[in-house]
């Protein structure tokens, strides 16, 4: 069946993004079999489902899909009433039509998430390779503790702002109906890893984690004519999705003559994103300037504990003028747990550490 697919791909020379998902299935297709198979020989009746199978119905955006209807309770409650136990794929899922989806890099997590909804479990347990969520990169930063307890939002806004350890969506399903998630160590089982829920667990520490994300680039849009104009942010976003860009942060000055924009992607991205916007404002007098700078990094804080407390700003951005980083842009997001910003690339290691030994002890 692959050898098929790839054979059509070979004589087309072209790969479509449904016909990558569908390649890109095989690994989990061929991984719960087996694992279905080491159940039964140690004596447990067990079956092996897809996702689209197991009832996670999505849209058709191949390569980022998102589920537009779960049918889990029915198709998998009944396994489990008789004892069976189901080994689903992760990472994905199937439209309506039957092909198959996927939810992009860790959609495993994803979907154990969403199938931990659905059945309305008492928890729901994440097995990786690291002994749970980290205050920082430890390829980056040295003495990086565990995080014991989290509430969901700290968890969100960290999986969004570069922890890989989880998929970003991960946390939604389960905060929908307040199912506490564990993320463990396979290879440490009895470390207790990372609880998440939704309480908000007290800690010495007002910042639980400093986090980077490297593969972004900034894009700083001046003009004088934008002041009172309606309509302007509109257009720039626009141009922006015409250009299939992954905006991540907005700041914009209260003078109205500028917006700095952070998005994801490498200098293909750069260039197409530089594209639309020109073409949108070539025959307009209200944008000056455009650039790009490509050599940047976003650094954020999290912590519940940042919300209401005076003065964490202040002590922030002092640690980063004390390592030498020069800010480029500024973002706080209304729920207080996070404040991002970006700086060079090339100062991010030393950036990254001050911040880590002034603030988690």
């Amino acid at each position: 069946e692959l050898e098929k697919v790839l054979i059509g791909v070979a004589y087309l020379g072209e790969l479509t993004p449904k016909s990558k998902d569908y390649i890109l299935s095989f690994g989990e297709r061929l991984s719960a079999p087996i694992l279905s198979g080491a159940i039964r020989d140690l004596g447990y009746p067990s079956i092996h489902l897809t996702g689209g199978e197991a009832g996670i119905i999505t849209d058709e955006n191949y390569g980022c899909a998102r589920p537009i209807r779960l049918e889990v309770k029915e198709r998998v409650g009944p396994l489990l009433e008789k004892g069976i136990i189901p080994v689903i794929t992760g990472f994905i899922g199937s439209t309506e039509k039957g092909n198959i989806t996927t939810f992009g890099r860790g959609g495993s997590d994803y979907s154990a998430a969403l199938v931990g909804a659905a059945l309305d479990a008492d928890i729901v347990e994440i097995w990786t390779d690291v002994s749970g969520i980290l205050t920082s990169d430890p390829r980056i930063v040295k003495n990086v503790k565990r995080i014991p307890k989290m509430s969901y939002i700290e968890a969100m806004e960290l999986a969004y702002f570069g922890a890989k350890v989880l998929h970003p969506r991960t946390i939604e399903p389960l905060m929908e109906k307040k199912i506490p998630l564990r993320i463990k160590n396979t290879f440490d089982p009895e470390n207790e890893g990372t609880l998440i829920t939704n309480d908000r667990e007290e800690s010495d520490n007002i910042i639980k984690a400093i986090t980077a994300i490297k593969d972004v680039f900034l894009i700083n849009i001046f003009g004088a004519g934008m002041v009172g104009v309606s309509g302007t942010a509109a257009r720039i976003f626009s141009a922006l999705g015409r250009a299939g860009a992954n905006v991540i942060l907005i700041s914009q000055g209260s003078s109205e003559t500028n917006i700095s924009i952070v998005v994801y992607g490498d200098g293909e991205e750069a260039e197409r994103c530089l594209r639309e916007l020109r073409k949108e404002f070539k025959d307009s007098n209200l944008i000056r300037d455009i650039s790009i700078d490509r050599d940047v990094a976003v650094v954020s804080a999290v912590g519940a504990g940042m919300k209401g407390s005076r003065g964490i700003a202040g002590k922030l951005f002092t640690a980063v003028a004390e390592s030498g980083a020069n800010i480029k842009m500024i973002a706080q997001g209304s729920s207080e747990v996070n404040i991002s910003f970006v700086i060079g690339e090339k100062e991010l290691k030393r950036c990254l550490q001050t911040l880590h030994d002034t603030f988690i002890k």
